[in-house]
């Protein structure tokens, strides 16, 4: 936990200068309510206070928590994102190691559906704006007004803007999508994207977590991206600009490794990293949520038992077939 905990923290630094200084306040806050309910949770169960409190597992549950929110939230909606985490993620299961779904993630998308609007309003203080940049004479009026450079706000206007009129009809395609790449990978979010990549080599030079979920999500997000561009569908994004983006690089290495709500088995790590991989692609590019990390953790969650059971059978019967001399 304190390995986890410390390769989150330069990228939550970096967030902190260039994004939003709330940060910091929502941890403090959502670290004491969370300890709270897990305190009120322990003693109604009935279970040691002091060595579950002290494990380090329900603040790293809650510092990724309040990672993927938009810091402007109001804090009695991070409240209940917290209380949704501890009670609902963790304990109605049984608790640490036997919860089904990672609980960051359960809290998430409850607050996504039940707050839409404030769960997509993201600081703009450090923002330019791009759409007058990037096409001053094709942006529809929808999107004059950029959030953010990354988040699911960022990736719901580009989705708006590439199914514009405006943008199929009279707008050279390449070029703005050369100029979306340079605000993007300029942007403060890339380089905090790529703190969560140092920090996630970090854990995988530990061998706190493998490398085989993180490498199958990326691979193939940008396995399906390239085949999307040769296949003349317009993303906007380049591949590696849409890896950098959004949940992608924090979900890879530190939400989808989740050991306790992950398969156990290298094949089935395999499978199921190429699996949220796939499902953030199909919800980012064809459904009403323009981020689709968090859904696609807990549906694949949803397969774990599965995908643990078909791969100790398929090597229980390598094991016991015979061999021909």
């Amino acid at each position: 936990m304190l390995h986890v905990m410390a390769a989150l923290l330069p990228g939550t630094i970096l967030y902190f200068h260039f994004i939003d200084s709330r940060i910091f306040i929502n941890l403090a806050v959502a670290f004491c309510l969370s300890l709270a309910c897990e305190a009120i949770c322990l003693a109604l169960r009935k279970r040691p206070l002091l060595p579950n409190l002290t494990d380090g597992s329900i603040v790293l549950a809650t510092w990724l928590l309040v990672l993927c929110l938009p810091q402007s939230l109001p804090l009695w909606q991070l409240g209940i994102g917290v209380i949704i985490l501890v009670t609902l993620g963790k304990h109605v299961f049984g608790g640490l190691g036997q919860n089904p779904f990672n609980p960051a993630m359960v809290a998430y998308t409850a607050l996504l559906i039940s707050f839409p609007v404030t769960m997509t309003s993201w600081n703009s203080h450090s923002v330019s704006t791009l759409a007058t940049d990037v096409a001053p004479t094709s942006v529809p009026s929808s999107v004059e007004h950029w959030d953010a450079l990354s988040g699911a706000t960022t990736l719901d206007r580009v989705r708006q803007l590439k199914r514009s009129d405006n943008m199929t009809k009279d707008t050279n395609t390449d070029e703005v999508s050369h100029r979306i790449q340079e605000h993007y990978l300029s942007s403060p979010w890339s380089l905090i994207a790529l703190a969560w990549l140092a920090g996630g080599l970090y854990l995988l030079l530990l061998k706190v977590i493998s490398w085989h979920i993180p490498v199958s999500v990326t691979a193939t997000i940008l396995l399906l991206y390239t085949g999307s561009n040769f296949l003349g569908y317009a993303t906007l994004l380049s591949p590696i600009s849409v890896t950098l983006s959004g949940a992608i690089i924090l979900g890879a290495f530190f939400i989808a490794t989740d050991p306790v709500s992950g398969p156990s088995s290298r094949t089935g790590q395999l499978i199921f990293g190429a699996a949220i991989g796939v499902f953030t692609f199909i919800i980012r590019e064809f459904s009403a949520y323009p981020e689709g990390f968090a859904f696609a953790v807990l549906l694949m969650n949803m397969c774990v038992p599965l995908i643990d059971h078909m791969s100790s059978r398929k090597q229980t019967h390598q094991k016991d077939e015979p061999r021909i001399l």
